[in-house]
């Protein structure tokens, strides 16, 4: 077992990167589908398979890319056997780390051997030479908190405490007493945050309170779907199910043990 927090840890990473995923196939060859649903984060992912596309458009993937706000239910069609390793981003980092606008990454994927200044290239040949799982996560981790040395931290700030708050608020909070709490006004907010996560604060405000009931009903921790309506913040059944479907294309009870 990999100590995802400890890599974390140990890169000085904190600040950028909220957990390491693993996900290893080693079946026979054939193809699978991995379902995946808006979570307000970005993310880095080194994916070795034969041929992997983002569905429903259809889009080839590459070996190592970043990845946007997903703001629609998705997939990936995969190849097995595969190796994914992803270290899922802070909602600012990607701007932070890539310098890339967070607005043309919503719903989307960017080939990182492609970005200039980030040296990807170098670190994926190593990646692709034979070595455990545990090296190769290293080596990302690596990268990122290259990058990060390089960058610095001020004016990014405000927008990572606006995301806590948003998060221990468990998306439950206004966007004019978010801007009080950080001593801001909501247009200077709302810029920012349109600027470094790509989406407004009250997008990602929703997406955290979809993220927060999806986990209520996935564990099965309800006695009635009106438990969770109305434990979660929304203010009646209808517009809890329109919010659900809108961000899984599933009803609530279709997701009740799907994670």
């Amino acid at each position: 077992m990999i100590d995802t927090s400890k890599i974390i840890a140990d890169n000085h990473l904190e600040l950028f990167v909220k957990e390491i995923f693993i996900l290893e196939e080693q079946e026979t060859p054939h193809d699978a589908r991995l379902t995946f649903f808006a979570d307000g984060y970005p993310g880095v992912v080194f994916l070795q398979s034969e041929q992997v596309f983002l569905l429903p458009r259809m889009k080839p993937l590459t070996v190592f890319f970043l990845y946007g706000q997903m703001l629609a239910p998705y997939e990936l069609s995969i190849r097995t056997p595969y190796l994914m390793i992803a270290f899922q981003l802070y909602p600012f980092a990607a701007k932070f780390l890539f310098d890339i606008d967070p607005k043309k990454l919503n719903d989307e994927c960017a080939d990182l051997s492609a970005v200039k200044g980030t040296a990807a290239e170098s670190l994926l040949e190593t990646l692709t030479i034979r070595s455990t799982t545990s090296l190769k996560t290293e080596r990302i981790a690596s990268f990122i908190s290259e990058l990060a040395r390089k960058k610095g931290m001020e004016e990014y700030g405000k927008i990572q405490q606006a995301i806590q708050i948003i998060q221990d608020h468990k998306g439950l909070i206004a966007i004019n007493e978010l801007a009080r709490y950080l001593d801001t006004n909501e247009r200077t907010l709302r810029r920012k945050f349109n600027q470094y996560v790509g989406i407004p604060p009250k997008k990602f405000a929703k997406i955290i309170q979809f993220q927060t009931s999806l986990d209520q009903i996935s564990t099965g921790d309800f006695s009635t779907l009106t438990e969770v309506v109305y434990d979660n913040g929304y203010a009646d059944q209808s517009h809890f199910i329109r919010n659900i479907k809108k961000f899984t294309g599933k009803k609530p009870l279709q997701l009740k043990n799907l994670q």
